[in-house]
């Protein structure tokens, strides 16, 4: 279970290890007189435990390192049978004792499975399957009453011992902090797969979990709030997430009420609320200039990756924000774009964190680049003339992006099949870039214009209704009392915010968001876009949705950055390879309205 709890765990902090090894030193206690009666002389918990235990082996055994230790191989029962393999019977199972226990007696125990088999299914690139297993999840905890106020599902009995009453309180945490996990998935699966939430945001959230040291013994001390000298904790960092995530709800809200995207004073204030949130971090989440002091402490090993993991958080916030309006709104395509660089950057320091036995990670390594790369070439090939600045940086880290899924490639399958996409986008990319360029727009193309990339001056914003709940009680110590003076922040993340740092960080609240936001001038392309198409038509970009559901995977060429020429586009010779245009055509049901049917026609 080191493996687990060293490698796994601290990424979400789904679980309590001390809780954890509790029960699996009850589970192994058991007589076998005991086990012998079924499962309906145990405990809720002990019921579930197994289930629990079988998934941690999962996902365990999914970040094997190359050098593992050879005495594991003697747990596999068949010929030829590799890691993988066994860690898919491993999490079969774990799920087959739920079912079989059904949900009448569902505990936290079973939602802690739940949510293991979720991420479990992540990392095999089964997506759509971890989104029916995470909304079958919240369900279960709902069952629970994890979604409600804890007050009234824990009175203390008369006959109670202070010592019980105190593991009841860590235990009350738990339960906080597993559906602060699942709120924060079900949001950010929704946003990236174009799905409905299962958790209602109208609905509120219950209080959130303590930020506390985990003691040594739970029975003698009560949860409380880490202080200023104490070293982050994983919950630290959830609770940072969970912060970055909650205009997550307004952004996915916003798509519903704003179909045809013309509610730019709101998505004006939006950002400059999310902007705030990144310059207002604790120095040892910033990623630049961060403070280090805890790098080398004992529990503290999963920091340097944590930057990076606060820095990507912030930019794919940003990005959701402005991505259903880069086709119509030049500001929002220089903030996305932006903010695609800044995601880009923070998965290039991560790649260089991990190692081998991580290319698992789906969503940390696979999902945020893919997201980002094609709405940054997306933007550069319908617009090739805008944003020249960070054109170069665009090209490199579209190439550095490319390399990583190489290497990723024989351990991560869908690693191996958003390459494919990246080279075919990558050739359409360099064939736009290479066009001459057209004379500059003498004057503003007029905002009725079928292809106007422009957008008139934002009016002073009117008043807006509050964030929702999910936001506003994010009052937690640790995000509330964060240090002011983390001014270093990276500003490419804050876009053009001009946010006063001096003052404290202010969560987003009725008053200001009803207060005036200073407007910027978002000024016209200089020049016309490539092609005469409506892009006003083209439905909002949802790359990792359509990887998943659209199979958009092209052949596989073999071609490396080095052969990749516009030439292949057209079956000329480059390289000393000619592929024909076939080769490189997007295959999938998609709409003519689509992005994806657009570069199948696309020939600048």
């Amino acid at each position: 279970m080191a493996t687990f709890f060293k490698e796994v765990n601290y990424q979400y902090y789904p679980l309590d290890e001390a809780i954890f090894r509790d029960h699996l030193e009850d589970w192994n206690n058991l007589s076998f007189s005991t086990l012998n009666k079924g499962p309906s002389e145990l405990s809720g918990n002990m019921q579930f435990f197994p289930a629990l235990l079988f998934q941690c082996l999962a996902l365990a055994l999914q970040f094997q390192p190359p050098d593992y230790d050879r005495n594991l191989d003697s747990i596999k029962y068949a010929a030829g049978m590799t890691f993988d393999d066994l860690a898919n019977d491993y999490s079969e199972s774990g799920m087959s004792i739920v079912c079989l226990l059904g949900k009448r007696h569902t505990t936290l125990v079973a939602v802690q499975a739940g949510f293991l088999r979720t991420s479990f299914l992540k990392n095999c690139g089964m997506v759509p399957e971890s989104w029916h297993s995470l909304s079958q999840t919240i369900r279960d905890a709902q069952e629970i009453g994890l979604h409600k106020p804890t007050i009234d599902r824990h009175s203390r009995k008369p006959d109670q011992k202070p010592e019980d009453v105190l593991e009841g309180l860590w235990l009350e945490q738990l339960g906080r902090r597993m559906w602060l996990v699942l709120s924060l998935w079900d949001i950010h699966m929704a946003i990236v797969l174009g799905r409905p939430t299962t958790i209602d945001s109208r609905d509120g959230m219950p209080a959130f979990p303590i930020d506390a040291p985990i003691p040594k013994n739970r029975r003698e001390e009560a949860p409380v709030p880490r202080g200023a000298s104490d070293p982050p904790t994983p919950l630290t960092m959830l609770l940072w997430n969970v912060e970055l995530g909650a205009p997550l709800w307004d952004i996915f809200n916003l798509e519903k009420e704003d179909p045809h995207q013309n509610n730019s004073a709101k998505v004006q204030k939006m950002h400059h609320l999310i902007s705030q949130i990144s310059i207002h971090c604790p120095p040892y989440f910033r990623a630049q200039d961060p403070d280090t002091t805890y790098d080398s402490h004992p529990d503290c090993q999963w920091l340097p990756r944590a930057r990076a993991t606060f820095q990507n958080s912030a930019g794919f916030t940003i990005m959701a924000l402005h991505r259903p309006y880069i086709f119509t709104n030049s500001s929002s395509r220089t903030l996305a774009l932006k903010a695609g660089l800044d995601i880009l950057r923070a998965q290039r320091t991560f790649f260089s964190l991990v190692r081998s036995e991580h290319y698992k990670m789906f969503y940390s390594l696979v999902l945020h680049t893919f997201d980002a790369i094609v709405l940054v070439a997306a933007i550069y090939i319908l617009h090739p003339y805008e944003n020249p600045d960070d054109l170069e940086d665009a090209l490199q880290h579209f190439e550095w992006a490319m390399e990583r899924f190489q290497a990723m490639s024989s351990r991560n399958g869908q690693a191996k099949v958003a390459l494919g996409v990246l080279k075919a986008i990558y050739v359409r990319l360099k064939k736009a870039l290479n066009q001459p360029k057209p004379s500059p727009l003498s004057k503003p193309l007029p905002p009725s214009s079928a292809t106007s990339a422009s957008t008139p001056p934002i009016p002073t914003p009117e008043p807006l209704e509050p964030y929702n709940q999910f936001a506003t009680s994010l009052t937690h110590p640790s995000i509330s009392s964060a240090s002011p003076t983390s001014t270093n922040q990276s500003s490419s993340t804050a876009g053009s915010s001009s946010t006063n740092t001096s003052t404290s960080y202010t969560l987003p609240t009725i008053s200001n968001l009803t207060e005036a936001i200073p407007t910027t001038s978002w000024e016209p392309a200089p020049y016309p876009p490539i092609s005469s198409i409506n892009f006003s038509n083209i439905t909002p970009l949802q790359p990792m949705h359509d990887l998943l559901y659209n199979d958009l995977g092209t052949l596989d060429v073999g071609l490396d950055t080095a052969t990749l020429d516009p030439g292949l586009w057209n079956g000329e010779v480059g390289g000393g390879v000619g592929v024909g245009m076939g080769q490189l055509q997007f295959e999938g049901d998609f709409g003519n309205d689509s992005f994806w049917g657009f570069m199948n026609s696309y020939n600048p």
